[in-house]
């Protein structure tokens, strides 16, 4: 048997091994709200969805890092709903800001494509300042198709600003105050 045969039937059969775990399909996953506004002390509940996924979907994961100093992850809640077979919240670390490993799978014989649902986080905002929510890929559990597929996933974040916004209404007066006093202040001045 020939070399050059044996050689040229193991490269086809690693080429077409690295075509079948290639990414062929597509969606998104996202946080909703995309940008939210509380103050210090306040739960704030952001939603993890996928949108526009092109296959079916029979599970995958995420991880995802916040700002420790402004937000602290309380609860990560899978959709058991959407994802019945097996889910994991993952692991919350508070002190550097992450939480690693959230992974989700169903078994039903219609599995979610398009928009569907994913998760529920649960954080509680500390102190005054901003805090980006960056999703990421998991590394141990990648989304993956019903033909047993990689799926390309584009990951969207999310923002979160913890601090008091003035209301128009208070800037409005606050300015009309300062206006009396400005005025207060000239009459006065004319009157010596």
């Amino acid at each position: 048997m020939s070399l050059k045969p044996t050689l040229l039937a193991t490269a086809l059969l690693a080429a077409s091994l690295t075509v079948s775990l290639s990414a062929h399909a597509s969606g998104t996953l996202q946080l909703n709200p995309a940008a939210s506004t509380v103050n210090a002390g306040e739960a704030i509940v952001i939603d993890v969805s996928g949108a526009g996924f092109t296959d079916k979907v029979v599970g995958g994961g995420l991880s995802l890092s916040f700002n420790p100093a402004v937000l602290s992850l309380q609860s990560v809640s899978i959709d058991t709903v959407t994802w019945e077979f097996v889910s994991s919240g993952g692991l919350i670390d508070n002190a550097s800001g992450t939480l690693s490993d959230v992974y989700f799978n169903s078994f039903k014989p219609v599995l979610p494509t398009g928009d569907f649902n994913v998760a529920r986080l649960t954080f509680t905002a500390k102190a005054d300042g901003t805090s980006p929510i960056t999703l990421s890929a998991s590394g141990g559990f990648p989304f993956a198709n019903d033909q047993v597929e990689l799926i390309d996933v584009n990951y969207l974040n999310a923002s979160v600003q913890v601090g008091a916004v003035p209301e128009p209404a208070s800037v409005a007066m606050m300015l009309s105050g300062l206006a009396g006093l400005v005025g207060w202040q000239r009459r006065r001045r004319a009157a010596v």
